[in-house]
């Protein structure tokens, strides 16, 4: 039975912050939300997949810009994550932006 789950990050700070860590080898990543919270200023928005050892295996995002009171999804289609594998996210500005996760366990 597959279950349904979502993740938010709220005020995403420079530095990486773990934002979801797989269980299951079939987690299916539906979609990524990140808005910003700033009424005026863009900021840049980084998603980095790491492994079970927390050491960087590539980019889902990088530095993408998320211009004031907007919103961006930054998958544009389901990324299966492996057990252990790790989604980590960082903004140019501190506190700037917020994320939603949205992931599915088979």
């Amino acid at each position: 039975m597959a279950t349904f789950q979502n993740q938010a990050v709220k005020n995403i700070d420079t530095a990486d912050v773990l934002a979801f860590t797989s269980t299951a080898d079939s987690t299916i990543i539906l979609s990524i939300l990140v808005a910003n919270t700033d009424g005026t200023a863009a900021a840049d928005v980084t998603v980095t997949r790491k492994n079970s050892a927390s050491v960087n295996v590539g980019f889902l995002a990088f530095t993408i810009a998320v211009p004031g009171d907007s919103n961006l999804d930054v998958l544009g289609n389901k990324f299966i994550l492996p057990s252990g594998e790790k989604l980590a996210i960082s903004s140019s500005t501190s506190g700037a932006l917020d994320a939603h996760f949205s992931y599915v366990v088979v």
